[in-house]
């Protein structure tokens, strides 16, 4: 039995689903910094690691040579930096709130935006950090994505991503007694019409970068995938050669199938000039 099989057998399913998400962080890190790569040059470049957490994109970031402002209310950088310190700053704040010091060539919104209390505040505040043309890389839940309606990619609990945080958190700790009442969070799930227009709102041009996320996913699953079954899914897939079947059914446009069956939304946000 492996490590991840005993994690499965003595977890409860949203324990599994945090500490999966913390033990392969610096992976998902690496993950979210190769596709920025491949529109901003991440050397010298100034990016935000907005809502941070754990720091894996942080380090991630930094390793590729960029300068990075990392920022959440808890931000818990990862050991072992001293190497990387002068390249990475950990800021506690809000980052609906947070003011900037100077312009920044792009941010990394990994996971994020279905946390904060405030989306549209925050995305029109991450706009004012950046420069003209920077870039935003986005992922986030889709809320009517049939998959996440099964099975809640937070806890692991079906019907839960179709709720308002309010709702969420009577769920999770009320009922459920999961977390305290005053955690800081409680994840609500966006829609892509609702996220279409926090966007145009906020100042960016946007579009979806499934190809490029599938490529750099299928050449690291841990940073994409965070259940030991899913990773022994895609390494069958792999063996398999069917990469290119399932490549073939994805796509970057914004019709049906990426509004209601995506089960998270890949997006490159541009600031309009």
């Amino acid at each position: 039995m492996g490590r991840g099989d005993l994690l499965e057998n003595t977890l409860n399913s949203h324990e599994l689903l945090w500490s999966n998400y913390d033990r392969w962080a610096l992976e998902r890190g690496r993950l979210a910094a190769r596709l920025l790569a491949e529109w901003l040059p991440l050397p010298g470049s100034r990016i935000l690691d907005a809502g941070c957490g754990s720091g894996g994109a942080s380090l991630a970031l930094a390793e590729a040579g960029a300068r990075v402002t990392a920022i959440d209310l808890f931000p818990t950088p990862p050991h072992g930096l001293a190497e990387m310190d002068a390249q990475i700053q950990y800021v506690r704040a809000d980052i609906s709130a947070w003011s900037c010091d100077c312009p920044n060539d792009g941010v990394i919104l990994w996971d994020v935006l279905e946390h904060v209390p405030d989306p549209a505040s925050a995305l029109v505040n991450i706009r004012k950090a950046l420069k003209p043309g920077g870039l935003a890389l986005i992922a986030t839940p889709n809320r009517w994505s049939p998959f996440n309606a099964l099975c809640d990619p937070h806890y692991g609990l079906p019907g839960v991503s179709l709720f308002n945080r309010k709702a969420v958190r009577r769920i999770v700790s009320g009922w459920l007694g999961w977390h305290r009442p005053d955690k800081a969070d409680f994840p609500q799930l966006l829609s892509l019409g609702a996220l279409e227009n926090l966007l145009r709102k906020a100042g960016f041009s946007w579009r979806f970068i499934n190809h490029a996320l599938f490529a750099a996913a299928m050449d690291n699953p841990a940073g994409l995938w965070n259940r030991p079954s899913h990773l022994r899914l895609f390494t069958a897939i792999r063996a398999h050669g069917w990469e290119g079947i399932l490549d073939k059914a994805l796509n970057d446009g914004a019709g049906l199938r990426n509004r209601l069956l995506m089960p998270t939304f890949f997006i490159l946000a541009r600031v309009e000039t």
